[in-house]
């Protein structure tokens, strides 16, 4: 029996507000249960893996397979860096074949 929880790095989200602001709490609801570290800065990135913002997510809450929960924007990306750290990305598929290779 395997445990039901994905263990997370960021908050990826379909539906991310056009004007995030910073010190202003939003929030997120997601399919399957999910573990976040609290008050520990993560990125915030859309389905398409773009980053948006820097964040701490505040609290979040498990059960009926979802994750529901508040994120705080601590800081938000301009385009330039947008672009930037989006281009640094390294995909799990990239990686996974980085260990295949091993």
């Amino acid at each position: 029996m395997g445990n039901p929880f994905l263990l997370q790095a960021c908050l990826r989200l379909e539906n991310i507000p056009e004007n995030l602001e910073i010190g202003k709490e939003y929030v997120f609801s997601k399919k399957g249960h999910r573990l976040y570290q609290i008050n520990v800065p993560m990125d915030l990135r859309t389905e398409n893996w773009k980053f948006r913002a820097r964040i701490i997510i505040t609290n979040y809450m498990l059960g009926n397979d979802k994750t529901e929960g508040t994120f705080i924007p601590v800081k938000i990306f301009s385009n330039e860096e947008n672009e930037i750290i989006t281009k640094t990305f390294v995909s799990d598929e990239e990686v996974e074949k980085i260990i295949k290779h091993t």
